[in-house]
């Protein structure tokens, strides 16, 4: 099972919101997301290494299949347009190279 997820950031270092897909196993085992972007990389790390409370995920939608994930995973990003919106981390929409197993 495959999922769109929204973190939610209440620290005040980072933007307060991330968008990604993953799998269910992985959100439900603590996993927040993996930005990639120079500018909140380092930062993001450190933030979730020192403060994980500072950090929740919610599961936005469900699927079987990967792909269907990963299509609305980018349609929700562009939607937002997430990659000039400053409340989002993301600085990028999801990566046009799909790889299912993630």
């Amino acid at each position: 099972m495959y999922c769109v997820y929204l973190t939610i950031y209440k620290g005040s270092k980072l933007p307060p919101f991330y968008i990604g897909s993953s799998s269910v196993k992985k959100i439900t085992n603590g996993y927040h997301g993996s930005v990639q972007s120079y500018q909140y990389k380092k930062l993001w790390k450190m933030e979730l290494r020192q403060y994980p409370e500072l950090f929740k995920t919610k599961i936005i939608h469900t699927s079987d299949d990967r792909k269907l994930c990963y299509d609305k995973e980018e349609k929700i990003q562009r939607q937002l347009n997430v990659i000039l919106n400053p409340l989002y981390i993301n600085l990028s929409y999801a990566n046009r190279h799909f790889n299912s197993s993630a």
